[in-house]
């Protein structure tokens, strides 16, 4: 018998683990939580991450141009047969004037061993280049930024769809649930020849419309669910619970002084960019100039060398050391006049970028003014429909008590709880409005 409790107990155990991981697997989201996970995980997030790592790196590759260079080289010949030189035969001992004497003055064998350093002294390119990269750094920053803001309003806008999914399928539930009773009692009181067959069939038909909707609601919501989890970098098999919800997020949506909330185009994310890319063509022209000017490094080598007849270089070979140092001057004198257009190329991007910065600023301006009359806009008619949604509501409630009281049809308690579910809908759709012009207003005034 203890047995037999002692196996109990154990499969018991193993259930409760068994549902404890179940629970687990589901993991509770908030909206800012949701935020800060896509910061981490979001696929474009991750890219964006690196590059900025990347253009660090650049940075650091360009830096190590202007340091001292060292480099080693070890090189090893066999002579299979030595290379003769020819000479006059004037030049030996009873050489015959006019005719040509050979001679081989190699070894066997050699082995050498170099090392050379170098330091760039001077050189306008490396000067330009190593401001370039900063700005390049800059640019990949300003890019992650702008990801970054883009993947908030991502997030947002899909944990939205994603309520709204949700409350969509718990209004069509409650109308399914709603219409099911008209049919059945319409069914019923048919049977006993009070409504004709027209409203009994009416029933029925609103019932299976209903229930298509339903079933096609909770489809909407698993794709709504999985576009959010992939904007988030959630495995597409892990479950997702939201822990806000609509109302909560719409009441911090709401608020007529977002809108009053005075635009500074030095803020935004796209503005700094465009300054960022004119300072980068201001480094272009730069760069072209200083083509003109010398260039200078110095060097320094260190040798060593060791000639025999055999492979005994390790043993009791003799080596012979060199060292030299020397300096380079390149000064450019004539080109063609290549350079010359290349400075104007890039004089007239400079110019390009310049007309480009004016344009998205006047751009900007007018993105944040038709954003926030975009958001007033939805405020009103989340106003609007809020109001529309209490008064459905209560012809709903009345029509309904009429109707148990024997007073109104089964059509016509059907017709006002469609115009429930109309304003129910356009209520939820409103809310949704209203988080997504508040977002795309946080994104025009730069408020992330």
């Amino acid at each position: 018998m203890k047995q037999k409790q002692l196996i109990a107990f154990i499969l018991i155990c193993n259930l409760a683990f068994a549902m404890i991981a179940q629970e687990n697997n589901s993991k509770s989201y908030s909206l800012e939580a949701a935020k800060a996970y896509a910061i981490e995980h979001a696929y474009q997030q991750q890219i964006a991450a690196l590059d900025v790592e990347k253009a660090q790196s650049k940075v650091n590759e360009t830096i190590a141009i202007g340091l001292p260079q060292v480099s080693g080289s070890v090189g090893y010949k066999n002579n299979i047969e030595i290379p003769a030189i020819a000479v006059p035969a004037e030049f030996f001992p009873n050489g015959v004037p006019g005719e040509i004497a050979t001679v081989r003055f190699d070894s066997d064998q050699s082995m050498g061993a170099t090392i050379t350093a170098s330091q760039l002294i001077f050189d306008g390119s490396y000067l330009v280049g190593l401001q370039a990269t900063k700005v390049y750094l800059e640019l990949s920053k300003n890019d992650e930024e702008k990801s970054l803001i883009e993947l908030k309003r991502l997030v947002t806008q899909a944990y939205g769809n994603v309520l709204v999914a949700e409350k969509n399928v718990e209004i069509l539930k409650k109308n399914q649930k709603n219409l099911d009773a008209i049919a059945f009692e319409s069914e019923e009181i048919y049977k006993n020849g009070l409504i004709e067959e027209q409203d009994r069939d009416q029933a029925k038909l609103n019932y299976k419309s209903i229930t298509n909707q339903y079933e096609n609601a909770g489809r909407q919501l698993e794709v709504a669910k999985n576009q959010l989890k992939f904007i988030m970098g959630l495995s597409i098999e892990s479950d997702i619970v939201l822990s806000d919800d609509l109302e909560a997020i719409t009441k911090t949506s709401m608020g007529s002084e977002f809108a009053q909330k005075e635009f500074i185009i030095d803020n935004h994310i796209e503005y700094k960019s465009i300054l960022t890319q004119e300072k980068a063509t201001d480094l272009v022209t730069k760069q072209q100039k200083s083509v003109y000017l010398p260039k200078l490094s110095a060097f320094y080598t260190y040798q060593q060398n060791s000639y025999a007849n055999d492979f005994s270089f390790f043993r009791d070979a003799d080596w012979i050391a060199g060292q030299f140092f020397g300096i380079n001057l390149n000064v450019p004198i004539f080109t063609s006049f290549g350079n010359k257009n290349r400075v104007q190329q890039a004089k007239i991007d400079n110019q390009k970028v310049k007309i480009a910065k004016l344009q998205i600023e006047q751009n900007l301006k007018i993105q944040a003014e038709n954003a926030k009359s975009a958001y007033i806009f939805a405020l009103n008619q989340y106003e609007t429909n809020n109001e529309n949604l209490a008064l459905a509501e209560s012809i709903y409630d009345k029509v309904k008590e009429k109707y148990e009281e024997g007073l109104n049809s089964s059509l016509e308690l059907t017709t006002a709880n469609n115009q429930l579910l109309n304003a129910q809908q356009s209520y939820i759709q409103a809310s949704f409005q209203l988080i997504d012009s508040k977002v795309k207003l946080d994104q025009a005034l730069n408020n992330f």
